[in-house]
């Protein structure tokens, strides 16, 4: 199976037998063959069914220890090389598992038939457990499960891709036909397997989009739906988010699981890991977010920098802005172009949302020097936010006095009045300073600290007005475009020898894209779309866009790992 696009561990796929191919996520019976369950015979006719299901024991979810044990000998003393997929049961007892995989590693199937689906689904933990393992030990292996439709989503999402269709004839003999309502809305009409069509359709189609999430968080919620999707969301956050693509388009956060997607978790780590405060700060400002993004271009932020200027004069160039936002949290100022979100505004917040905000925000504001004021011009639920941020890290803020709302006359005065308090004067060189260090943070969103000063050191140049290019001794290390970046191969190799960050080992001449069976090491900070160097001998060969994680490159054999755009 050759992966082409991601959404969390689900995936785009293209599966390959002889002359034919498939799309995934794919059902049996409509994309591909599978054998009859459990089959001990092969097809009369060679090539009658695209997967032959390997002899196996159809092990329930609660089997004993000694049944599993027995079975798993038996197992060993199966033909497999006459087979191309393997029945895995799912079973209670995960210690287990590894005892199947060694098969399925020896006999390097195709795919694997996820058994006990329809009771796993109702184990959320275990559903998500032998999914990941499965997903990250076998990049290559197409998994199948047997699912309703209303299932499909979240399973794909999750890592499965494609579905058996025979049990679903079980509802048209009832008589039931689905319906895109709820699962426990029936239609007069059978319509199992063209309804399962439907669904496959949907999934791809958001899968092609990168809309996957949003069909997951409305598609039929039923309590397993739910439950599965949280127990991903709180305890396999970074299954999900090393699979995710680089964020690129705006999230819009729909429901109350939103706030628990790959992007936010990947927001809050990378302010830790990647933020730092420019070196001239002597002023901290603390400012609410606005509904417009960037928040530069919205009303509310406008009126607060004319206060600050009015306030300070030159100084401005040595104030910082930290904006206090749900679910990201902490926005630096220079992240804004980044922070491309929407959410449901109704001034309430939850618990959900103001501990995690505070926590970092408290941990920001520890990277700040201690002598250094830090001011807040908030309202609502965001002072309550800031005064648990100065508890947990123990630094005093000081709240402008803010009344009808913090862009009223009388809210920014006091802002003005409360900075009118603090005499400090920036010179051309702070001015500049600012000017490179909102460029430099952004290279350090994408590709660690340290990656901004390597492409734009203080004896670089910017030329441009939108399109900004960016020079070092003569030559270019990359562009810069309203939070938009792009990097040369001499600019990638100026990041390597820095910060050794985002790069693909090869050990052959570069001539087109980089298959992952050609991928000797790649970093594991890698995402699906991240800019990345290819690196051969020390030295960047090329830049391209990642296809698969850094992880998923070097295990997976077949398929593109790398998209290269650049050569040097």
């Amino acid at each position: 199976m050759e992966i082409l696009r991601h959404e969390g561990p689900g995936r785009l796929g293209r599966v390959r037998l002889g002359d034919y191919s498939f799309r995934t996520p794919a059902l049996a019976g409509v994309d591909f063959t599978l054998s009859p369950f459990n089959s001990f015979f092969h097809p009369k006719e060679p090539g009658e069914y695209d997967f032959n299901l390997a002899p196996s024991i159809p092990l329930g979810f609660y089997t004993p220890d000694e049944v599993i044990q027995k079975a798993l000998g038996r197992l060993w003393s199966v033909k497999h090389e006459d087979f191309n997929a393997f029945y895995l049961p799912a079973l209670r007892r995960t210690e287990y598992l590894e005892e199947f995989f060694k098969i399925i590693e020896r006999y390097n199937f195709d795919a694997v038939y996820l058994g006990n689906s329809k009771i796993l689904i109702k184990e959320y933990r275990y559903f998500v457990r032998i999914l990941r393992e499965l997903r990250e030990r076998f990049p290559n292996i197409m998994i199948i499960a047997d699912l309703e439709p209303f299932f499909y989503p979240l399973a794909v999402y999750l890592g499965v891709d494609a579905f058996d269709t025979r049990s679903l004839k079980l509802y048209d003999f009832e008589g039931k036909g689905f319906t895109q309502f709820s699962p426990f809305l029936w239609s007069n009409e059978p319509n199992s397997l063209d309804f399962a069509r439907e669904v496959i359709l949907l999934v791809r189609k958001a899968l092609e989009e990168g809309k996957l999430r949003y069909l997951v968080e409305n598609f039929f919620p039923t309590q397993y739906n739910a439950g599965i999707l949280r127990i991903a969301d709180l305890e396999h956050p970074d299954y999900l988010e090393k699979y995710t693509p680089i964020q690129k388009e705006t999230v819009y956060f729909i429901s109350d699981a939103s706030i628990r997607r790959p992007e936010v978790k990947r927001w809050h780590k990378r302010v830790l890991e990647r933020f730092t405060p420019p070196k001239n700060v002597e002023i901290l400002l603390l400012f609410p977010c606005s509904a417009k993004k960037p928040y530069s271009f919205s009303r509310s932020h406008t009126l607060y920098r004319r206060a600050v200027k009015e306030a300070l004069g030159s100084g401005t160039s040595k104030v910082h802005e930290l904006i206090l936002t749900s679910p990201f949290g902490v926005v630096p100022r220079e992240w804004e172009w980044l922070a491309k979100y929407d959410i449901v505004v109704t001034g309430h917040w939850g618990e959900e949302e103001i501990k995690p905000a505070a926590e970092l925000l408290a941990k920001t504001l520890e990277k700040y020097p201690e002598d250094i004021p830090i001011i807040a011009h908030l309202d609502e639920a965001y002072v309550e936010i800031a005064k648990l941020a100065s508890e947990l890290s123990g630094r005093e803020i000081i709240f402008t006095d803010v009344k009808n709302g913090t862009t009223s006359h009388e809210s920014l005065r006091s802002l003005t009045e409360t900075l009118r308090e603090f005499q400090i004067e920036g010179t051309k060189e702070d001015r500049t300073y600012r000017y490179f260090e909102n460029i430099r943070k952004v290279f350090d969103f994408y590709f660690g600290i340290g990656a901004g000063e390597a492409v734009l050191p203080e004896n670089g140049q910017v030329k441009g007005s939108k399109m900004l290019r960016i020079f070092v001794e003569g030559q270019q290390t990359g562009t810069f475009t309203d939070g938009v970046i792009s990097v040369t191969p001499y600019g990638m190799q100026r990041i390597y020898d820095a910060v050794k960050s985002y790069w693909v080992k090869i050990d052959f001449e570069l001539r087109g894209d980089v298959f992952a069976v050609g991928v000797e090491e790649a970093d594991p900070r890698i995402r699906p779309d991240d800019i990345v160097g290819i690196v051969r001998d020390e030295k960047v060969v090329g830049v391209g866009k990642a296809v698969l994680s850094g992880e998923e490159m070097v295990k997976a054999r077949k398929g593109v790992a790398v998209k290269v755009r650049k050569r040097a």
